[in-house]
Parts: structure tokens; sequence; C-alpha cells
């Protein structure tokens, strides 16, 4: 099973805490997502799942394998994928071009060998691109360039490209951000076909409450790198810490 298991982390910045003792699991098949003002620890925690950061204290499972023990590479190589909440695209490439630098991990130095002297690794690694252009709905928008195009399209780039290694896992952080109500639809329902179509877990952070309510299996709630609830949407959304958290003491008036 690829399960994702969160077991009391800690992390600390020169005296300041991240991550307070964090533990949670997202299941096989999961849309979990993770909210929280901002300074709660979301981002913190994803860069301890994918090696960018290492916790003081307490351990990341990703199918029975301790995370904690490998570089950010070998994580990528089990099948953890991540979109981040900076677009991270290469103006002056092609959409194409862009999408396939997120398949380097599934290419050997045979492979890199084959690309210099044939054209067949070529089309290979292009029909990767193209399957998931497709499945993303903008197959025509290969050959052109990433600079100049809307906001929408990169966003689709960035999903694309960590969608092109086949992952188990995808890490999507802020994925509507920048995004209008229509976009913002449409990314839900994409997020939903990645788990539903693809077979890929999913663990989100967002700030879009709207968004987070209508894709999630369940929702886990963190303030100042501290869980205030964890549980499916309308349990979490009437969690009295929760409310306060987010609409203060006069929530109710």
């Amino acid at each position: 099973m690829a399960d994702l298991q969160i077991k009391n982390l800690h992390m600390h910045f020169s005296g300041v805490v991240a991550l307070n003792g964090v533990s949670f699991d997202v299941k096989e098949g999961e849309i979990f997502s993770l909210i929280g003002p901002n300074g709660s620890g979301k981002s913190t925690l994803f860069n301890c799942v994918n090696g960018f950061n290492k916790p003081q204290d307490g351990s990341i499972f990703f199918g029975g394998e301790n995370l904690l023990k490998k570089q950010p590479h070998q994580i990528l190589n089990k099948g953890i994928s991540r979109t981040f909440q900076n677009i991270q695209n290469v103006p002056y490439m092609t959409i194409l071009d862009n999408i396939l630098l997120g398949a380097h991990h599934r290419i050997d130095n045979k492979s890199t060998m084959k690309r210099l002297f044939t054209k067949e690794q070529r089309f290979v690694e292009e029909s990767m691109g193209l399957e998931i252009l497709d499945f993303l709905g903008i197959v025509n928008y290969e050959q052109k360039y990433m600079i100049g195009q809307p906001y929408g399209i990169q966003k689709l780039t960035e999903i694309a490209r960590a969608l092109i290694g086949k992952p188990k896992l995808v890490l999507m952080d802020e994925p509507a951000a920048g995004m209008n109500d229509q976009e913002t639809q449409e990314i839900a329902k994409i997020i939903t076909e990645i788990r539903d179509d693809l077979g890929i877990t999913v663990l989100v952070v967002e700030h879009d409450m709207s968004l987070v309510m209508s894709i999630s299996d369940r929702i886990c709630v963190l303030d100042s790198g501290n869980i205030l609830a964890i549980g499916e949407p309308e349990e979490v959304k009437n969690h009295p810490d929760v409310i306060k958290a987010f609409l203060g003491d006069s929530a109710d008036a």
C-alpha cells in the first residue's frame, strides 16, 4: 500500500517552531487537503515530505520506506512529485519541453545517449508529454513557447510536469492561487480526475475553502505548527477550534 504516514514531526528554524509534533496519514487513492493561515507550517511539511527540509524529530514513511533517509531525487524516484506555489516554468522553452523536464528521473543514461543519436527516444518522451497534455485539455499548446502564455496555461504546465513521471502521490501547493472562479472550478475537476482517472493520490495545500470542501476526502487544519483538527470536510468545517482560528471569537455573532 502506497500510504503516506507522518508521525510526530518536529521542525524549527532558529528557534521558530514550524511543525510541533504533527502526525497524520494519507491513504492511497485519497485527496487529502492541508489548510491553515500563512505561517501555519503547510509548506514546511511539503518540504519535509519531498526531502527539501530535514525535520529535527519524527518520521515520514511512504509505501513502508523511510523518506527521511532519502535525498529529493530518490524520493521522486519512489513516486512522489510536486507542484509549487510559485510557478517554476522556463520562459523560452516550449510548453512540451517544460513538461519533459519532469520526466528526467525516468530516463536512464542509455536513453539519454539514444536521444542524442536517434529520434526514437525523443518520440517516446514526447508521447508521454502529449498524453498528459491531452488529459489536461491543452494538447494544442505543445509547441507554443511558455513566455506570454496565460496564467492558467502556466499553472496547467506545472501540473503536467508533476504528472509526466507517473507518480503514486502528487503534492500540490496552492494549485488555485491566482485563478478566477471558472479556472478554480476547472482545477477542482482536474484534481478529482487525477485521483479517479490516473489513480494518483493527491495531497493539497490550498487557501480556497470552496475548492477544498468540494474535492477533499479528508482535511487537516494546521495553526502555528499544531494540528487543530483532522476529518471529513463537514466535520472540520464545524469544529469549534477551526471556527475560532479562522473567524475569531465572534464567529457566531
